[in-house]
């Protein structure tokens, strides 16, 4: 796959399993930025940057471990544009779980 290029199937499956690998991660996400919304401070923007670094990045070096092969590289299987979009996804349901008092 090539660098900048997103593939919204890869997306989507990252999106799946980011939501299911681990609990720990997920709970962590939500922890925070529930705490950034409920003072205010919420930036959609730093949301995206935040999945993406510390649930969809652990999410596809986990993916790799468990479904990739050995001579790709994790980030060659979900790049950053791709990592990226899965994060917005989450983002976006997150903050109308927000508005919507669903935390």
């Amino acid at each position: 796959m090539a660098r900048n290029i997103i593939d919204e199937t890869a997306a989507r499956e990252l999106e799946l399993y980011a939501r299911n690998f681990s609990g720990t991660h997920w709970n962590a996400v939500v922890t925070t930025l529930l705490k950034f919304y409920k003072k205010g401070t919420y930036s959609h923007d730093r949301a995206i940057g935040y999945i993406s670094r510390y649930l969809c990045t652990p999410a596809a070096k986990d993916y790799h471990t468990c479904c990739g092969s050995l001579t790709d590289s994790w980030n060659s299987l979900f790049n950053k544009p791709t990592r990226d979009l899965a994060a917005e996804w989450i983002a976006e349901e997150l903050h109308s779980d927000f508005v919507n008092r669903a935390y």
